[in-house]
């Protein structure tokens, strides 16, 4: 079994593999190494492990993870299964690196797209070659919300609430259009633009606000929630490989 570990700003994101499939997994908003060694308590059978993370992580589960696990700290020198063709390797995000992985993973010898909808609007691109060629990254809803917000002097902050009309009556209902429209209108037309230069792309939809697209997307798509965690897995799984353990 293998203990995946996907830490971001929002929720830390604990679960275990047996092989290629999740047997439990567990988020946290700001996880202790008490809470991590509870979490795998009923585990025994874990050997290795796999950390990305964006957020300062606590020494001591580190040091934890390294005493008691073959571990890897994902980093952009980290081996993968993949080829990764980014010009600055040490700039790109290991959510972004680890979601190209899972995708090639559930869409081998393919070309394949993965749209992760949360903070930002990110689009990752894995060729039929198995080369992850890079994407796009765009402000998400809430980011989009509060910049009308916070850079005019009248406009209120408005959340998303599941509804939202082509033409808006009042200024909320207006902001609401604007927002979510042209972040679809937006989705659609980079899908387009990917369609256009590659055939036969699948399409994987992932992240905390997907839901509010998946019914407005008009291309066939794969919705799984857990592509990243499902790439850090593969990741991990190809470093024991090479290691023979």
């Amino acid at each position: 079994m293998r203990l995946i570990l996907d830490f971001g700003n929002t929720f830390q994101k604990c679960a275990v593999f047996d092989v290629d499939k999740i047997v439990a997994m567990e988020k946290f908003k700001s996880l202790t190494l008490n809470q991590l060694q509870i979490f795998v308590g009923n585990f025994k059978k874990i050997n290795s492990c796999i950390l990305s993370t964006v957020i300062n992580t606590p020494q001591e589960i580190l040091d934890w993870l390294n005493e008691n696990y073959f571990f890897i700290n994902l980093s952009h020198n980290t081996p993968i299964p993949i080829v990764n063709k980014y010009t600055n390797k040490q700039s790109l995000g290991k959510d972004r690196l680890a979601a190209a992985v899972g995708i090639n993973k559930l869409a081998p010898m393919s070309n394949a797209l993965s749209i992760d909808i949360g903070t930002a609007i990110k689009f990752d691109f894995v060729n039929n070659k198995g080369e992850y060629l890079g994407g796009s990254i765009a402000p998400g809803l809430f980011l989009r919300f509060k910049s009308l917000h916070n850079f005019t002097a009248k406009l209120p902050l408005v959340s998303y609430n599941n509804v939202h009309e082509l033409i808006g009556d009042d200024t909320q209902s207006s902001i609401l259009s604007g927002v979510m429209n042209g972040a679809i209108a937006e989705i659609n037309g980079l899908i387009n633009e990917y369609q256009s230069c590659f055939s036969n792309i699948k399409i994987f939809l992932s992240g905390g606000e997907s839901i509010y697209f998946e019914k407005y997307i008009k291309s066939n798509i794969f919705a799984n929630s857990n592509i990243v965690l499902i790439g850090l897995n593969e990741i991990l799984n190809f470093n024991e490989t090479n290691n023979s353990l």
